[in-house]
């Protein structure tokens, strides 16, 4: 099989690309490593058909879903996906 050369200009590109690839990932870990994925289970809840299909959504395009409490009543959202840093 034959390679395909890269000049530096190339290497060094992607080699910053990677870089910053692995630095948001990190911040991206560290950011949720107390919640998610590794966090605690605190309790556990039935929600409406309607609502599951938001939540399993939003998970299947790369979100975050954070619940919070309002007096009783509990708040779903997903955050937003981090934007890709331009290089």
């Amino acid at each position: 099989m034959k390679r395909k050369l890269i000049s530096q200009r190339e290497a060094r590109a992607l080699r910053h690309r990677v870089l910053v690839l692995e630095a948001r990932e990190s911040e991206r870990l560290e950011a949720w490593v107390q919640n998610y994925p590794g966090g605690t289970h605190i309790a556990r809840t039935n929600v409406l058909d309607v609502t599951a299909a938001r939540i399993h959504t939003a998970r299947l395009l790369g979100h975050a879903v954070v619940v919070t409490d309002d007096g009783g009543t509990l708040n779903f959202y997903a955050l937003p996906v981090a934007e890709e840093p331009k290089a």
